[in-house]
């Protein structure tokens, strides 16, 4: 099965257009993906609506969540094109959402399904006029659930609260009513204090997993918008040594923090975020590690 026999985007599909019925729309923070952009389309079935509530959306059965992630060959001119490297469906089921991924061919043209669990290689030259080449790893479908946990990660109202989006949504008739109150996260490399950047990167890159139904819930290690004030914060936790850290977070000392030394980290099992990404994200660890150094400083003494 190939991507343009789905009829979902018109035209050339490099384009990116959608047919009517699927609606672009945008997040507040971004997960991380190896430096990947992301284009996100919704799409629910005649008659139906997405419910938003104060945190996450109910999502009605037949609706589609699609990704296109792609690299731009030079960040710093974006009208010098992209490369296209999958695009995601997550389709939602009586039984919950099943996964699907399509890789697209060299030549850009067109993507054939997939199951995944495969490295593309990608070059693109970075903001600093570098040449890079790296491997991009697209998940296997049976791999999504170990993240979502039968959850859309971006369709929540603290996300989609973006610009006039919301009363986009509900001139489209795509959503019941506009959600209630509710918290919202700020874009991670914008303008907002240094805190609620550092909060809402959290949020959006670990609380899937460090967060409330998510698979180290029971750590009681939470890295969502609810526990990164700073009376939640896991001050000087122990926790098992990561290149000669052994406390989670060091109030004031980014460099003894053990939480950026596995942001850091090139090994697998220790890397976070967990999941696909594979390389440190360098805007975002400057960004927590000027958060954790404006933090009172303090010593972990035993």
């Amino acid at each position: 099965m190939r991507l343009s026999e789905l009829g979902i985007f018109e035209g050339d599909l490099r384009k990116q257009i959608p047919r009517p019925g699927f609606v672009p729309y945008e997040v507040n923070a971004p997960l991380y993906a190896d430096g990947a952009k992301k284009r996100h389309f919704v799409y629910v079935p005649r008659g139906a609506k997405l419910r938003a509530n104060a945190d996450r959306w109910d999502i009605p059965v037949g609706s589609y969540l699609v990704k296109t992630f792609s690299f731009l060959r030079d960040v710093r001119d974006p009208s010098q094109g992209e490369r296209f490297v999958e695009t995601r469906f997550m389709v939602r089921t009586e039984d919950g959402f099943t996964a699907s991924t399509y890789l697209w061919n060299e030549a850009q043209t067109d993507a054939i399904a997939s199951t995944g669990d495969v490295d593309v290689r990608v070059q693109f030259i970075d903001l600093r006029g570098v040449a890079r080449e790296q491997l991009f790893h697209v998940p296997g479908t049976s791999q999504c659930a170990s993240c979502h946990a039968e959850r859309a990660l971006g369709l929540r109202s603290r996300q989609l609260d973006h610009g006039d989006q919301l009363a986009r949504f509900l001139a489209l008739g795509l959503i019941d009513a506009l959600p209630p109150a509710h918290l919202r996260l700020v874009d991670p490399m914008g303008t907002a204090p240094l805190a609620e950047r550092a909060q809402s990167y959290l949020d959006a890159n670990c609380s899937h997993c460090h967060g409330a139904g998510g698979s180290a819930e029971s750590t009681g290690l939470l890295w969502d918008l609810e526990h990164t004030r700073l009376a939640e914060l896991p001050a000087c936790r122990p926790t098992r040594e990561v290149d000669g850290r052994d406390r989670v977070l060091v109030p004031g000392h980014p460099e003894q923090s053990e939480f950026l030394a596995r942001m850091r980290s090139l090994r697998p099992r220790v890397h976070m975020p967990r999941g696909p990404s594979r390389t440190p994200d360098e805007a975002g660890i400057a960004l927590l590690s000027a958060w954790v150094s404006a933090l009172p400083a303090r010593t972990c003494d035993d």
